[in-house]
């Protein structure tokens, strides 16, 4: 890509230092959220297998810097047995574990304490429970209280994940209005980012929610892409090791990453001679993402899984792609 205007310089004096792998166990879902990064739904069916799990923990903990794994998706629990063996070769590896969930499964208080009491017998750090208040209409929370109350008598370590509006429990203690914002990539970009657009691109000229210079973390799917963001690839995991992806990153040689350390989407845009679509964009998301879609050919290593650009779905440049 061209040159797009002054650039910051990042140099490297040591190896990527993530310290947390967050595992896209699957990118099915019991929900298609209209704010999800990777174009969740009930119809995905691409899972990480035991093996894969094992295998991505064993490079993990050999790294001698990856000290905590989390699983998500998707809905993680959708492989509920797989997790749970998961979770046993991580603590097995010396590795803290998390867990995110939306509490489908919580139809009761009871049936919550089944499915929780195992996390506790295998020493979960951190259990994120995601609330419905934002993205189901009309949302119907008792799962989400279930979940907690159960958690709770449990002794489990648990928050509960509010994006978008306050979830409302009236348990104490909990849901106290720390919401977290909407990011509009992936889904967002397509079904909410529109109706939200305030902003002019070239106001866009840093990335707020990802440290791309130093990650601490990065998303590990069933595709063996290790995202940065969702979307963003530093290598393929099955294909080239953990070890070998955190040595060689170099955040000002690696494509897309490179120019937005330089001056966020805006940078991103003029780099590959993108004209912007609109006039307006919700945020540094919106456009990022608009500007990846455009170049997935151009950099299909760099800009991968193709999950995360919605694969056999509508995306942002309205075209439909196969799996």
């Amino acid at each position: 890509m061209k040159g797009g205007g002054q650039r910051r310089v990042y140099t490297r004096a040591m190896p990527m230092a993530l310290n947390g792998i967050h595992f896209l166990v699957t990118y099915r879902c019991t929900y298609a959220c209209d704010h999800c990064f990777v174009w969740s739904s009930p119809g995905v069916e691409e899972t990480m297998t035991l093996v894969q799990l094992r295998e991505a923990m064993d490079q993990a903990a050999a790294s001698g810097q990856v000290t905590t794994v989390y699983f998500e998706g998707g809905e993680p629990t959708l492989a509920y047995p797989v997790v749970l063996e998961a979770a046993a070769h991580a603590r097995a590896k010396g590795l803290e574990w998390g867990l995110v969930s939306n509490c489908f499964w919580a139809t009761s208080v009871e049936d919550a304490r089944v499915w929780l009491r195992p996390f506790k017998d295998l020493d979960i750090s951190d259990l994120s429970l995601s609330s419905y208040a934002y993205f189901v209409e009309d949302a119907d929370e008792t799962r989400l209280r279930n979940a907690v109350v159960a958690a709770q008598e449990l002794g489990l370590p648990m928050a509960v994940l509010e994006v978008g509006a306050p979830a409302c429990l009236d348990v104490p203690g909990l849901c106290l209005g720390d919401v977290g914002e909407v990011m509009h990539k992936g889904r967002a970009a397509v079904e909410l980012a529109p109706g939200r657009a305030a902003r002019p691109p070239e106001s866009l000229v840093t990335c707020p929610f990802e440290d791309f210079a130093e990650p601490g973390r990065a998303h590990l799917g069933a595709d063996g892409e290790l995202q940065l963001c969702q979307g963003i690839s530093a290598g393929n995991v099955w294909r080239d090791g953990l070890a070998a992806i955190m040595e060689r990153y170099d955040p000002a040689a690696l494509p897309v990453v490179r120019e937005i350390l330089s001056g966020g989407p805006w940078a991103l845009a003029q780099a590959c001679g993108h004209t912007p679509e609109r006039d307006l964009y919700a945020d540094e998301c919106h456009l990022c993402y608009e500007v990846r879609c455009a170049l997935r050919e151009r950099l299909p290593e760099v800009l991968a899984p193709a999950q995360c650009y919605g694969a056999g779905q509508v995306d942002s440049l309205g075209a439909s792609e196969a799996p």
